[in-house]
């Protein structure tokens, strides 16, 4: 199985944790150069009460130090994701100096920021160093979408949370 989709799958997972957990579903995994996974991590705003608990975030810090030393040696990780970052977790990907980002579905209606913020041209420099890999595989992508109807109808949307 190639290896993107296999770790897609596994932030996939997160999602459908986060889901369960009753919150938005997104998924990350974090992947050295060497393809061991380095952390885990989903979506758990509502789970924590914390606005800034986004998958890529909670993934990025549970791999703490080997984030770190990936900086400063020049070692290539690798963010998978199940939705395209948001704005907060494109700074964090940037400043984390994650050279591969993977995610299913582009999120063009939501808060998805990396493609915008590379689009307007800030932090050039950094992103002509970052692979970037969207919406690879059509099947993934159809289960992340059906995450995203069924948290539509979740008592933690915030539509339902108006009412």
């Amino acid at each position: 199985m190639n290896k993107d989709k296999l770790f897609l799958e596994i932030a996939l997972e997160e999602a459908e944790h986060a889901l369960v957990e009753n919150t938005y579903p997104v998924g990350a995994i974090l992947v050295d150069e060497n393809n061991q996974i380095v952390a885990k991590g989903r979506n758990q705003v509502h789970s924590h009460h914390d606005a800034t608990a986004h998958a890529e975030i909670n993934a990025i810090q549970l791999a703490g130090k080997t984030v770190l030393d990936a900086k400063v040696h020049g070692k290539k990780l690798t963010l998978y994701s199940s939705l395209e970052p948001c704005l907060m977790c494109t700074g964090a990907i940037l400043f984390a100096n994650i050279k591969k980002v993977v995610w299913i579905l582009n999120d063009d209606s939501g808060f998805g920021s990396f493609n915008k913020v590379k689009e307007a041209q800030l932090f050039e420099k950094k992103y002509n160093e970052i692979e970037i890999m969207e919406e690879p595989y059509d099947d993934l992508k159809i289960k992340q979408i059906e995450l995203m109807k069924q948290w539509s109808m979740n008592s933690n949307h915030v539509d339902n949370l108006r009412k």
